[in-house]
């Protein structure tokens, strides 16, 4: 036979819960007072120790004020003067033993005015004192210092004994005994020894103790360190050093019983263990108490919850518990949780769903119902519309009135699409509609009547509100087969509709592909310049009146791996879109920094020009990048031309003319390229620091031909050159166009039909080519 094993009911186990975290707490508690009493007392005993050290120290200030006070009155005694200036060794010596005494001085010596013996109550020599020291007595009127003799340790005070016709010195002598070491214990409550070094051995012999003290004498010889204690198991000690001209001079050790503090942590110790005891017997006793209060209704509200969790807490009544008000409360609050609990799921399902606002459905909702759609491969139609001015309502006129704004757009879709699947509000000023599935015709035609609906006058608190709108439309699935295509080609026809807020914009195909590749591009370019991958090619400028070549201006290609060339206008352009734009700048003029190196040392005598963007000119390091980059040329910063556009310029012509000095003042020349396209004013161009025009191609290209691009380009030249700028002319493709531009003075000259751009390694073959047609280029003679 088995025996079933016993297990432990509610009021057992709420008993035990209670008893042991009572003993764990009580543990805790006892270990941590316990370690705090030890603590206190070592504490006590520092505290101790520096009231000690502090006693110590003022002690020996009064006892040598004390001390000087009475020789300040010895040495202006008549009769002790008169013994000194009747130089008669045995008055002398007579009188300065008297004297000493009654000063309560150990023993006197009389130096002459040349610092040697005249009377001395030691029986033994005194060295001299140093210089410094009598230095210190003529400044002050006294000095003080400790020395041991004979194994004793003593304070000498040396004072001037003056008077006319007289001059000596006086050296008084006061024993560090045991009489000074009782006195400081009384105040301190602290044994206390004054020890000083043995000669030529690095213990010390203590040489004055006070009461209780002869036992700690043994182990307290050794040097103390930088921590200003020694190592003993029977007391607390603290080394004070009393001669501060001498590290390793006399020292007064402090000492605290070891024996004392323990005691007392003891005792504290004793009582913590006596009360965490009684805290146990009575946590015990209420633990009892509350268990058999508690056990039978919470064994039936237990059994109550079990029904809850199975499903039929609704139909089963709570039970009656006898006991606690609070019981009472808690059997109630099971029913009660029941219902706000089916009632917040409720409402946490319609707030996942529907928008908080307008109560329309949500994005969750509608790409749900999209999903639904994908999965069944049922048809439908998208008409979306959105409100472009709600961020300008809600900053000028306030949230509250864009909320109306809102309220009254959504009661108006209601009304004009009750055919709508669905109506959901997917951004903060987004609504999108789920028709049944019509023909594009269809669908365009209920858009636009939609559209000329909605741009009515919205009555808002009596105020008639016309709404700029963006209104577009889809196809699903033919414009999408899932949810992220939906999401990321609706966003794509809003971008588009933007731009043409009278039209409806319906989705055409192709336009993911480009933001597809627009988006790999971004993300590629900052591999590319990383790695190395874009590369830079020159295009030659001739100088029209000499036909040499002059500059080349440089211009980055980039070869993608998998989709080949792209063109600089469309990666510069997403450059700027994505916040590269000073990363590409910065690394374009580095490689063009570093070919220009190259070629002016190898002797070709050329500058550079270098194109910039609009976000170039709000680049705040870019003077100290182009410094950094162009300084070690061998042709200068003079041989740098930087060239911003037009539109650039005008964007904002306060922050561009700033940026343009910064760059003026390194020595750069400037140009302002693309001239005739943009729509800068010549009193603003005037006041920019800039020495050159590039006129844009546009003109150049057809200018033998063109009767007006030749009054164009030739009245800008002539303009430019009454401004003192020069004229550089792109687009030349051939020999006439050259000879007709020099023929008005142009300065400058570049195009395909002078030479194209070239890598920087073919650029002496290009300098060789056209120096071999200079014969056509240059002005005739």
């Amino acid at each position: 036979m088995f025996r079933k094993t016993a297990t432990m009911g509610f009021r057992e186990q709420l008993v035990a819960a209670m008893t042991a975290l009572v003993v764990v707490v009580s543990l805790v508690i006892g270990v941590l007072f316990t370690l705090y009493a030890f603590e206190e007392e070592q504490n006590r005993a520092f505290v101790q120790l520096d009231i000690g050290e502090r006693l110590t120290r003022e002690v020996l200030e009064r006892r040598t004020t004390l001390e000087l006070s009475r020789l300040l009155v010895l040495t202006q005694d008549f009769g002790f003067r008169s013994a000194i200036a009747s130089a008669n060794p045995a008055t002398l010596a007579s009188t300065l033993e008297n004297h000493i005494g009654r000063v309560g001085a150990a023993f006197g010596v009389i130096l002459d005015q040349q610092k040697q013996p005249l009377a001395s109550t030691l029986d033994q020599p005194l060295g001299v004192p140093s210089a410094p020291l009598f230095r210190q007595a003529h400044e002050r009127g006294y000095a003080r210092w400790l020395v041991t003799v004979s194994g004793q340790g003593y304070e000498l005070i040396l004072l001037p004994v003056e008077a006319p016709g007289l001059r000596a010195w006086m050296i008084a002598a006061f024993a560090l005994n045991d009489a000074l070491a009782n006195t400081i214990a009384r105040l301190s409550d602290t044994g206390v020894m004054f020890r000083s070094p043995e000669p030529g051995v690095s213990d010390y012999r203590i040489f004055a103790t006070s009461a209780g003290g002869e036992a700690a004498k043994g182990t307290l010889s050794g040097a103390a360190g930088a921590n200003r204690f020694l190592n003993d198991p029977q007391f607390f000690t603290r080394v004070i050093p009393l001669d501060t001209a001498e590290a390793e001079g006399i020292q007064a050790i402090l000492l605290v019983s070891r024996a004392e503090s323990m005691a007392r942590f003891q005792t504290r110790a004793t009582q913590i263990v006596l009360l965490l005891a009684g805290i146990l017997v009575f946590a015990i006793v209420i633990a009892l108490y509350i268990a058999r209060s508690l056990g039978r209704p919470v064994r039936q509200l237990a059994d109550y919850a079990r029904s809850v969790g199975d499903g039929n807490g609704a139909a089963t009544a709570p039970p009656e518990v006898a006991g606690s008000r609070e019981l009472a409360q808690l059997s109630k609050a099971f029913r009660d949780m029941i219902t706000r609990l089916q009632q917040r799921e409720e409402q946490i399902r319609f707030a996942a769903t529907h928008d908080e606002l307008t109560e329309l459905a949500n994005r969750n909702a509608l790409l749900e119902f999209c999903q639904q759609v994908f999965a069944t491969g049922s048809r439908c139609s998208v008409i979306g519309i959105r409100l472009d001015e709600l961020s300008e309502i809600n900053d000028s006129l306030g949230l509250e009135l864009g909320d109306t704004v809102l309220l009254g757009m959504a009661e108006r879709l209601k009304s004009l699409v009750p055919e709508a699947r669905i109506l959901a509000r997917t951004g903060d000023e987004e609504f999108l509609l789920i028709l049944p599935d019509r023909t594009t015709e269809e669908l365009d035609a209920r858009a636009r009547d939609l559209a000329e609906q909605v741009r009515a006058p919205l009555p808002v608190d009596n105020t008639p509100f016309s709404l700029k709108i963006s209104v577009i439309t889809l196809a699903l699935p033919r414009d999408a087969t899932n949810r992220n295509q939906f999401r990321r080609r609706l966003n794509l026809t809003f971008e588009k509709a933007r731009a043409e807020p009278d039209a409806v914009i319906r989705y055409q195909p192709g336009e993911d592909e480009n933001h597809l590749r627009q988006l790999k591009l971004i993300a590629d370019l900052h591999t590319a310049i990383v790695n190395d991958m874009l590369v830079m090619h020159y295009q030659p400028k001739l100088d029209f009146r000499t036909g040499k070549l002059v500059q080349v201006e440089a211009l980055v290609r980039w070869i993608h791996p998998e989709l080949g060339f792209v063109s600089p206008e469309e990666f510069i352009f997403l450059a700027e879109r994505s916040g590269q734009i000073q990363t590409l700048t910065a690394h374009i003029l580095q490689l063009v920094a570093r070919d220009a190196w190259h070629w002016q040392r190898q002797g070709l005598e050329f500058g550079v020009a270098i194109n910039l963007s609009a976000m170039d000119l709000a680049w705040k390091g870019l003077t100290d990048h182009v410094r950094q980059c162009f300084s070690d040329l061998p042709l200068g910063l003079g041989s740098v031309a930087l060239e911003v556009t037009e539109s650039a310029v005008m964007d904002d012509p306060a922050a561009a003319l700033r940026t343009l000095d910064k760059l003026r003042g390194l020595g750069v020349s400037l140009s302002v390229d693309d001239f005739g396209t943009g729509y800068s004013s010549l009193s603003q161009l005037k006041q920019l620091p800039v020495q050159e025009l590039k006129i844009d191609k546009s003109f150049v290209l057809q200018l033998t031909n063109q009767p007006q691009d030749q009054l164009i380009v030739r009245s800008t030249i002539d303009m430019a050159h009454g401004l003192g700028l020069q004229v550089v002319a792109e687009g030349i493709e051939d020999l006439d166009t050259w000879k007709l531009l020099q023929q008005w003075h142009c300065d400058l000259g570049q195009g395909f039909g002078l030479g194209r751009p070239v890598p920087a390694e073919q650029l002496p073959d290009t300098a060789r080519t056209l120096a071999e047609r200079l014969p056509e280029l240059a002005p005739p003679t």
